[in-house]
């Protein structure tokens, strides 16, 4: 069997996942991998390229070639932080709804104005 191939079930083994699975996490239709591996022909590049993007933890020269390690050392790859990517979410949160807040509060202000002239 393919290499590519082989590493492409080694990987799905590992993250406890189907060949099926896979295929829907990448946006491949069913079949285009199952296929593959039965009948042990190529895949497209796309298709190795999606699970790189979906997979960054896993070596690309693993996946290809199997050369090296199947793992990067997470310590040296550039994946983002999560919990950095949600404090900066809450500070834009925060900061939009101290603007919608002033807004509304002027909105009130307005409309206060307008009911204390209609009662004049």
């Amino acid at each position: 069997m393919n290499i590519i191939l082989e590493n492409i079930k080694y990987l799905t083994v590992n993250e406890n996942i189907t060949i099926t699975k896979l295929e829907s996490i990448i946006g491949a239709s069913k079949g285009v991998l199952s296929r593959a591996i039965a009948n042990d022909t190529d895949i497209q590049t796309k298709w190795i390229l999606k699970i790189v993007e979906k997979y960054p933890q896993y070596s690309c020269e693993w996946l290809i070639k199997r050369d090296g390690p199947m793992l990067k050392n997470l310590e040296n790859t550039n994946l983002p932080n999560p919990n950095l990517e949600i404090e900066v979410n809450y500070k834009e949160l925060a900061e939009s709804r101290k603007e919608t807040i002033e807004i509304q509060k002027k909105v009130i202000s307005y409309l206060e104005a307008q009911i204390e002239n209609s009662n004049l």
